[in-house]
């Protein structure tokens, strides 16, 4: 186990960004324009999987669908604040509509086999968390659903009115500083998390908005029941795990669990903030809870939302999630066995030595997956002299960051670009980064069981 790597503190990253990148360069300035359309891209999947591949339904058949269906328009039609979104001026209707078109409202690839539509019916019935509007919580569903590049782990900030909701300030009016940090901050460690929520709202849209549903209910939690074997082969090992991460299942036996996820005590406060004083380009209230909830369960239940800061046994460093928590809180959601595949060799001084395999064969995991239908979730990392930054040694790593390569396309010259999404880039749309120039900059990446070839060794070293 690396000793830092994979906590990803992205509060002043430099992010991948931060040097060009295919047919774009960024200037990290912070972006106020919304995406003014979804970021569709398509990518051909292998022959042998398509197969396994059922065709979306596009179409309204029941009258529980119709009813559904109506009310939901009708909401958003006649409501003054939530007819159009805020992100993007579009219209709820047109949204609504381009997601039953395209497979994902209908969609019930979720826990409980629930659909988007009866889970966004669901949402604008039935109660609220802390008194929060209905018609804004499905509103963002639809939003997070029909561009799911708008999710963000960039913090808002807390106005002066608010300060007093959230806690005591000194006698000049500042912000008290606890222990463990301030909670002033906009910018966060929680990349791992936000990439984990941006990959189940693009391959999980069920999940996706039964977890939103869920998590902005008076329970302020959601009920997932996974297979041991998505943890460990071994029942026993998995159990362990479990324990480990401070995860109490409701009930248990050697091949299932049922578990209850909840955010961190203070995340409720966070999404109240964001609620009443959201501006462009920070979280969502979904995006507090998704975030919240996900780093608790991968912190051992230390996480706390008002700093960002978490404790735990597996990470000394207060801020993030490292690689094997990461890989933890995937195999949770996608209830399926995860592996992840650490590509670089990194001494205790946190220097790139090299790498445990070719480059060829890390581009080969990644494209297998997507062939496969899956995002690949990757850390990355930029060096001293890659961030012309003063340093001891060049090779010294002093930045990382997760992201999510979603797909692939190769130009006329056979060579390979990838086609990322950044939780932390301040843009509502995808980004395209050479094969070239990211495989060598890959730490980690996680992948289901099959995709992984046994035993490789290390071909490169750093010069």
């Amino acid at each position: 186990m690396i000793n830092n790597i994979g906590q990803y503190n992205s509060n002043n990253i430099k992010n991948l960004q931060s040097a060009p990148s295919v047919n774009q360069s960024f200037n990290g300035a912070k972006s106020t324009s919304a995406a003014s359309e979804p970021s569709f891209l398509f990518f051909p999947l292998r022959k042998e999987n398509v197969s396994n591949i059922s065709a979306p339904k596009t179409k309204l058949t029941t009258k529980e669908e119709f009813d559904s269906y109506n009310a939901l328009l009708y909401a958003f039609s006649t409501s003054d604040t939530e007819k159009t979104s805020p992100q993007d001026n579009v219209s709820r209707q047109t949204k609504l509509d381009a997601l039953l078109k395209n497979g994902v409202l209908l969609n019930n690839n979720s826990n409980d086999k629930s659909t988007v539509l009866q889970n966004l019916t669901k949402t604008i019935n039935n109660p609220r968390a802390a008194n929060m509007d209905n018609l804004k919580i499905a509103g963002q569903i639809i939003d997070t659903l029909y561009n799911p590049a708008i999710i963000t782990q960039r913090f808002g900030d807390i106005p002066k009115e608010a300060q007093t909701f959230v806690m005591n300030k000194d006698i000049e009016g500042n912000f008290v500083k606890g222990a463990n940090g301030s909670i002033n901050l906009q910018g966060s460690g929680t990349c791992v998390a936000a990439s984990v929520e941006f990959h189940m709202a693009n391959k999980h849209p069920a999940e996706f908005s039964r977890w939103a549903e869920s998590l902005t209910s008076p329970e302020i939690s959601v009920k997932k029941e996974i297979n041991l074997s998505a943890l460990s082969k071994n029942p026993m090992n998995a159990i362990w795990l479990l324990r480990e991460f401070g995860v109490k299942p409701e009930t248990m036996n050697f091949y299932k669990a049922k578990l209850n996820l909840k955010p961190d005590e203070n995340a409720i406060v966070r999404a109240q903030i964001q609620d009443n004083y959201w501006d462009m380009g920070e979280r969502s209230i979904l995006d507090v809870l998704f975030q919240s909830t996900l780093m608790q369960l991968g912190s051992q239940q230390s996480y706390n939302s008002l700093t960002d800061m978490r404790a735990g046994k597996f990470n000394s460093n207060p801020q993030g999630l490292i690689e094997f928590e990461k890989t933890f809180i995937e195999s949770i959601v996608e209830n399926q066995e995860r592996t992840s595949i650490v590509y670089q060799n990194v001494d205790n001084d946190q220097n790139l030595l090299g790498w445990n395999t070719d480059l060829s064969v890390i581009q080969k995991h990644i494209t297998d997956t997507i062939d496969m239908g899956e995002d690949v979730i990757a850390g990355y990392v930029l060096t001293a002299k890659e961030c012309n930054e003063p340093a001891d040694n060049p090779n010294k790593i002093v930045n990382g960051h997760e992201i999510t390569i979603v797909g692939y396309k190769k130009g006329l010259d056979g060579k390979l670009t990838f086609v990322c999404n950044d939780t932390d880039d301040d843009k509502n749309k995808f980004v395209e980064y050479s094969a070239d120039y990211l495989l060598p900059k890959i730490h980690h990446a996680g992948y289901p069981v099959e995709i992984v070839e046994d035993g490789t060794q290390a071909t490169k070293q750093v010069a």
